[in-house]
């Protein structure tokens, strides 16, 4: 074995470490390392306002301060949602008026309860973070700075685990993950 395998195993052990340091530090740590990324945000654990706090703490801390926050349940607002992704979609990523995603541009958008979505709203979602993605990676047309921040009170990896949850969602997600007091995870004893 070469010089590169050590290397890339060497790699592949930092990289291990980080993702397992990155779940286990408290959110004041985690917002210093991250508060100049727009990089997602999966809140998990805690009430509904410890989550939407630690989302806004995010937000004003990020280059998407400058910019609204909108912060949706999706458990009570899932049509809206869907339709304002359908309507993100039609128009190639300029979202009409009235819409979240248009009132967000340039901001974060919170989505707390994300677990309660349907397969159609998380394929919708699912197409949003790749577009995301692609513009923050600067092959896509740019409207500006977007975090996308979804919250729940339980782990979705649970929900992944019973498919529930769209594990290729679940993944262009978890980015930065921030865990306030329990999380849950009914599987357990």
């Amino acid at each position: 074995m070469g010089d590169e395998g050590l290397d890339g195993s060497r790699r592949q052990k930092m990289t291990r470490r980080q993702t397992r340091g990155a779940a286990a530090k408290p959110p004041a740590s985690l917002l210093r390392l991250h508060r100049h990324s727009l990089s997602n945000l999966v809140v998990l654990g805690g009430s509904e306002a410890q989550r939407l706090a630690a989302a806004r703490a995010f937000h004003c801390a990020s280059p998407a301060r400058g910019g609204p926050f909108v912060a949706l349940d999706c458990a009570r607002e899932e049509a809206r949602l869907r339709h304002a992704l359908q309507l993100w979609l039609i128009s190639d990523g300029a979202p009409a008026a009235r819409n979240p995603l248009r009132e967000c541009e340039r901001g974060t958008l919170y989505l707390d309860a994300v677990e309660h979505l349907s397969d159609e709203t998380q394929r919708l979602l699912l197409a949003l973070t790749r577009r995301l993605e692609e513009d923050r990676q600067g092959a896509g047309p740019a409207s500006g700075p977007l975090r996308l921040a979804v919250g729940n009170v339980e782990d979705l990896a649970e929900a992944v685990e019973q498919r529930r949850f769209s594990s290729a969602l679940y993944d262009g997600l978890d980015k930065i993950r921030v865990r306030l007091g329990r999380v849950p995870w009914r599987g357990a004893a």
